[in-house]
Order: C-alpha cells, then sequence, then structure tokens
C-alpha cells in the first residue's frame, strides 16, 4: 500500500494498490420487463450515464448498511430492569 501526506501532516493516509483496486468480478442479473422500464425511468429522470458505477454504488450501499445494523452493540446483552 502507497501513502500520502494528510494536509495537517497527521499521520500518512494509506491508499490502496491501483492493483487490487481493478474489477475483474462479474455478476448480472435479470429484470422483468417493468422493473427495466422503471430503472430505465429512473435513470433518464436523474441523468445517470454510468449505470454500473450506480449499481455498484446502490448495491454496495444495502450491503454495508445490513452489515452495520447486523454488528453486535455494546448493549445487545443488557437486559432492562
Amino acid at each position: 500500500m502507497a501513502e500520502k501526506k494528510n494536509k495537517n501532516n497527521k499521520k500518512p493516509v494509506k491508499v490502496p494498490d491501483r492493483k487490487k483496486l481493478v474489477r475483474n468480478q462479474r455478476i448480472s442479473i435479470a429484470l422483468n420487463d417493468a422493473e427495466m422500464r422503471a430503472l430505465q425511468r429512473f435513470f433518464q429522470k436523474y441523468k445517470i450515464t454510468n449505470k454500473a458505477k450506480f449499481c455498484r454504488e446502490v448495491i454496495m450501499l444495502e450491503v454495508l448498511k445490513r452489515f452495520e445494523a447486523d454488528a453486535p452493540s455494546l448493549f445487545d446483552n443488557v437486559k432492562e430492569s
């Protein structure tokens, strides 16, 4: 990993190696006609040109939200009196 200096000269920020960020894994989904029309309308309405980026971001946002929701917290085992 490369390191970049932070603007405030604090600890260096670790930047992942570019080779590790290459996207070479593929997934494929199938939509029915109504779903596809809705998606195309959404893209058009919000002027989304990079559809793959949009789908990736939406999927990863949901995955990370669920991971966060499922993670144990400090007070999970505390019983109320």
